[in-house]
């Protein structure tokens, strides 16, 4: 980029994933292997791929499995995860 601060690529993780059924029962739907890895490496895979420069997770359910299975970086690409916050007024379907 003429700015010099480089591409970032947003990744929502955010929900629970229950229409996943027993696959999310102890994680969050971005850890569900697809392919024998986790559904979010796949993701940041294509995007590191197109020339990102860093990712932003967007987490909530179970955001520790996340950050504890990618930690800082994937693949040398810095990664941020955002805490999702949901509103107290919204409305949640199970």
């Amino acid at each position: 980029m003429a700015d010099g601060r480089g591409m970032d690529a947003v990744i929502p993780a955010a929900g629970r994933g229950s229409r996943l059924g027993e696959l999310t029962a102890d994680r969050p739907k971005g850890l569900v292997d697809v392919a024998g890895r986790p559904l979010l490496a796949c993701a940041f895979e294509t995007v590191v791929d197109a020339g990102v420069d860093r990712l932003v997770v967007i987490v909530s359910y179970e955001a520790g499995q996340i950050v504890d299975r990618f930690g800082d970086d994937f693949e040398g690409t810095p990664i941020t995860a955002s805490r999702f916050a949901r509103s107290p007024n919204s409305h949640h379907r199970a």
